[in-house]
């Protein structure tokens, strides 16, 4: 994945909107009453959901399977897979909310756009919000030439890229955690020179964690 660079200086990832008074109170005291520092909640097998799925951090894949109804993402990040639904849906009464929210999208000419909705409220830092929190993607592909890319190496250079890109322009809104309507982020996505997608067995790192904290403690 590679990024847009807003006007002024590139960015690596993406910039949160501002908080509200009301957003700020919340997250402020639930950092208040928990250990967010020392327990990150990727670290501990909590999948980012959305929007930060998106971002595909530390360089994570993701595999696009498009059919004509659905288009599915699958990430390598987490093992988290999304459900994009092009069959005219509107969004179900009684569904739970849930970490990647509940999509359904539409063609305008050569764009896709595509609602997400029902997505689990989040406390912690990043990108908390409400479960009120609405999200819209506007997916093209564009020649790499028509906009100013930067990669997310330590130089500033862009990796290679073969052919066109993906750019997803996300606008971000929360009545309840957030001073404006809508906050826009735009995020690039280049194509792989290969099709390798690995696991992310992250509870198995756990598992082997606690069992040598109590291999430890029976050596004691």
């Amino acid at each position: 994945m590679v990024q847009h660079s807003r006007p002024g200086a590139p960015f690596y990832i993406p910039v949160e909107p501002e908080l509200s008074a009301a957003g700020n109170a919340v997250t402020q005291a639930f950092a208040a009453q928990y250990d967010v520092a020392s327990y990150e909640a990727n670290a501990h097998c909590v999948e980012p959901g959305m929007p930060t799925v998106m971002w595909g951090i530390g360089g994570a894949t993701m595999e696009i399977v498009q059919q004509p109804q659905r288009i599915t993402l699958l990430s390598e990040l987490a093992n988290q897979s999304r459900r994009i639904y092009l069959d005219g849906r509107d969004f179900p009464d009684g569904f739970p909310h849930q970490r990647v929210g509940y999509s359904i999208g539409h063609w305008e000419g050569e764009t896709l756009v595509i609602e997400t909705q029902l997505i689990s409220e989040w406390h912690a830092p990043r990108w908390p919000h409400s479960d009120r929190m609405r999200i819209v993607e506007r997916w093209s592909l564009v020649a790499p030439d028509d906009i100013d890319i930067v990669g997310l190496r330590r130089d500033g250079t862009a990796p290679p890229i073969t052919g066109k890109v993906l750019v997803n322009e996300m606008k971000m809104s929360d009545p309840m955690f957030y001073v404006s309507d809508a906050e826009v982020v735009t995020v690039v996505y280049r194509r792989l020179e290969d099709d390798a997608i690995f696991e992310d067995n992250c509870s198995e790192g756990i598992w082997m964690e606690l069992l040598e904290r109590e291999a430890a403690k029976a050596a004691q």
